[in-house]
């Protein structure tokens, strides 16, 4: 139960109830692989996709509403999907996945679909969700493959390269791509401005960099 009342309180707005939340894996609501994640025989890689070295427990939302709980869940910023594995083999759901959380419900990074088309990205892309006031503070990571096998070389090699990009979504649901600093953040959100400098300066903070923006979005009315 207190995962399930920690989901209601991470995402209050998604309305998930103790029951839909299933903690056996291995009962109805199992997730259920699709196609395996395959890697290419001949191909070496320097790198993963994922955005957590680590694959440990975390829940997918179903667009139904319901919560699944996963062992071992991870974000391919690859693929632009969360992955499961069972052993060695890596699976993504079979169903469609709107939210999800990588870790427990409290303390664990959230992420969620279904916000405006923006740049490359559409309704369906993820993004972690850094606060979620009546301003969001979001960010979108996306992994891009790279070759870098050496002349010659009878084996290919690849590498991912992360890139991570920083939006809000104002109250009107407009997202607007901003930059680690007080002039995008105003620009983006005139409306708020007044209010944004005011917090700002009462807690001593220049808003260079995202844990002084996230904190001061989060006491935004």
């Amino acid at each position: 139960m207190k995962k399930a009342a920690g989901i209601l309180l991470l995402f209050g707005s998604l309305h998930a109830a103790a029951q839909q939340v299933n903690v056996n894996q291995f009962g109805p609501n199992k997730i259920e692989g699709s196609n395996q994640i395959a890697v290419g025989g001949y191909t070496q890689y320097e790198n993963q996709p994922y955005v957590s070295e680590q694959w440990g427990q975390g829940f997918l939302r179903s667009t139904n509403g319901k919560w699944y709980l996963s062992d071992a869940l991870n974000y391919n910023a690859y693929t632009g999907k969360p992955e499961f594995r069972e052993g060695e083999k890596v699976y993504q759901s079979r169903f469609e996945v709107t939210a999800f959380v990588l870790g427990d419900t409290l303390s664990g990074k959230k992420y969620r679909a279904g916000f405006p088309a923006v740049d490359q990205q559409t309704p369906a892309s993820f993004y972690e969700v850094l606060s979620d006031g009546s301003v969001k503070l979001v960010r979108y990571v996306k992994a891009s493959l790279m070759d870098v096998t050496s002349f010659n070389s009878a084996t290919k090699q690849k590498r991912f390269d992360f890139n991570e990009s920083y939006y809000v979504v104002r109250p009107d649901q407009k997202i607007i791509r901003v930059k680690k600093d007080k002039k995008s953040l105003l620009e983006a959100l005139p409306e708020q401005a007044a209010r944004i400098e005011e917090i700002a300066a009462s807690r001593k903070v220049k808003l260079k960099n995202w844990e002084e923006i996230r904190q001061v979005l989060a006491e935004l009315p």
